[in-house]
């Protein structure tokens, strides 16, 4: 009995399974058809969608493009640009440094404004003058002052102080902007020969036109009265006895010589001869703490003056103690000194 009812059992478990596995498969094929058919109409609305989108895409293409365009011609533009800068800036011409010469005399111009400030002109070439009248009720005479090359009439090492000076003790001052020095002057040539041919030419070059200069001021000098004197300093005071020896200049009153040198040891030699020779009275000042190749010389000039038995030279050294700068009122003192000696 027992095994009817088994069998009863396991054939109902059977065909429920089996009803159960016929539901499963109707349900999955069920819904496989409605994702079938649900699919359908999505697939039009892509396809739709995909022609719009490809219209929108190419109108954006286009406009990429023409951005793309309007950026690249503005990238050449600004390269372009660029290289026209590049090219302006390495075109550009760096001017060359004012003149030192001139700008001592915008200098002088600017800053020493008035009537004592006085510009010449020999040939095409302006020269500044500096005058100083005389302080007191008789004028004694004109200095004519000269610095070395290269300094400004203004010069604190010695000229300004004959400026401050002398017109209190009744001398006018003329004060000349010199020309400077010849830019090939000493020759640096390696033959012996070649430098002194090439320092003759620039110095007889040189002299010329300092001594146009000198005789325009000596014109302005005279219309005052008393003694023409001459004070140079440096370098100048030796051209100057040589222009006055070679007649290129009318000889002065009296000149007085500042730690004069010249920077050959023949030319040296030369101007120890000249001042021997010169029959006008010479002052010839150095300082204890001076250039080498004044201190080197002054003993040669003063044996030559010896020799020549020059009655009005008188050689005097002054103390300092910055080289190259003559104290305070000593340079004063032994110019009116001298000048008393012989009379003035």
């Amino acid at each position: 009995m027992f095994a009817c009812v088994r069998a009863v059992l396991t054939s109902l478990l059977l065909s429920i399974s089996l009803v159960l596995s016929l539901l499963h498969s109707n349900a999955i094929a069920a819904e496989q058809e409605k994702a079938q058919a649900t699919e359908k109409p999505l697939t039009g609305n892509t396809d739709t969608k995909t022609v719009d989108e490809k219209t929108a895409d190419s109108a954006t293409i286009d406009a990429n493009a023409s951005d793309s365009k309007s950026s690249n011609d503005e990238t050449e533009n600004g390269k372009s640009e660029a290289n026209t800068s590049n090219s302006a800036v390495q075109k550009r011409i760096i001017n060359a440094p004012v003149d030192a010469f001139k700008q001592q005399q915008q200098d002088l111009k600017h800053y020493l404004k008035g009537d004592d400030v006085e510009a010449i002109l020999v040939g095409t070439d302006e020269f500044i003058i500096l005058t100083d009248k005389h302080k007191t009720a008789m004028n004694k005479g004109v200095m004519i002052l000269l610095p070395d090359w290269q300094q400004s009439a203004a010069s604190p090492n010695a000229i300004k102080q004959l400026r401050d000076n002398m017109p209190e003790q009744g001398w006018t001052t003329l004060t000349l902007h010199p020309p400077h020095q010849p830019d090939n002057y000493p020759s640096q040539a390696l033959v012996a020969e070649d430098r002194l041919k090439e320092d003759n030419e620039s110095l007889t070059d040189y002299k010329k036109k300092l001594s146009a200069v000198i005789i325009e001021v000596s014109k302005k000098a005279k219309n005052y009265p008393g003694v023409i004197l001459f004070v140079a300093e440096g370098q100048h005071a030796a051209l100057m006895v040589d222009m006055i020896q070679n007649l290129l200049i009318e000889s002065p009153g009296a000149l007085v010589m500042l730690s004069s040198y010249m920077p050959t040891e023949a030319e040296n030699k030369q101007l120890a001869e000249q001042v021997a020779i010169s029959d006008y009275p010479v002052l010839d000042l150095y300082l204890q703490h001076d250039h080498r190749l004044v201190l080197a010389n002054t003993k040669n000039r003063k044996d030559r003056a010896k020799n020549e038995m020059k009655v009005f030279y008188r050689q005097r050294q002054i103390n300092n103690q910055v080289s190259g700068y003559y104290p305070k009122h000593t340079l004063t003192r032994a110019t009116i000194g001298w000048l008393k000696s012989i009379g003035w």
